[in-house]
């Protein structure tokens, strides 16, 4: 996704003038009008849908995939998904699918993994976000988990190290 934003930089300038205006930003069928005219050409595309009003899937050919959705014109979420399979709704667990967003961090848009609170967290906490997610409140324990694994990989250099939570289940024998 970096590559394809800085792709599209090269033919439309900074991405700060061609993020989604409002109404793509929570309507999928606008959605999907701007991410064809930006993004798309720069992957190998096998699927796209409207999941419904605000979710978006696009199917790549490797077997992955990605479901997007924003609320606001800001900031734009992207939950990427090893396998196709793994993609839907509210389907994401830092297990099979991980969190990345589009969004403004220090007045500059850029692409990163996870969210704002978690980028300057320590190894420990995204460790323990990982694994347990928010123990506090069990209605954002996931979300907090989708936040956390991500970064917890970059943050190790893009290495899965042994004492990643869900190792066993992103080795897991394709069908």
């Amino acid at each position: 996704m970096q590559q394809a934003i800085q792709l599209a930089e090269k033919d439309y300038g900074d991405i700060e003038y061609w993020m989604p205006p409002q109404e793509a930003a929570s309507n999928s069928t606008e959605f999907e009008k701007w991410f064809n005219k930006y993004l798309a050409k720069s992957f190998k595309i096998i699927s796209q849908k409207s999941l419904d009003s605000a979710y978006y899937e696009v199917g790549l050919a490797d077997g992955s995939g990605f479901v997007t959705y924003s609320t606001t014109t800001s900031r734009i979420y992207f939950f990427f998904c090893t396998e196709l399979r793994y993609c839907g709704i509210e389907r994401y667990d830092g297990q099979n699918s991980f969190l990345f967003m589009l969004g403004k961090i220090n007045n500059k848009y850029k692409f990163v993994t996870s969210n704002v609170e978690y980028q300057t967290a320590s190894r420990e906490k995204l460790l323990e976000k990982c694994k347990y997610g928010n123990t506090d409140n069990a209605d954002v324990s996931i979300a907090a988990k989708r936040h956390a694994c991500a970064r917890l990989i970059e943050y190790d250099g893009w290495e899965i190290k042994d004492d990643y939570p869900w190792r066993q289940t992103i080795l897991e024998p394709k069908d």
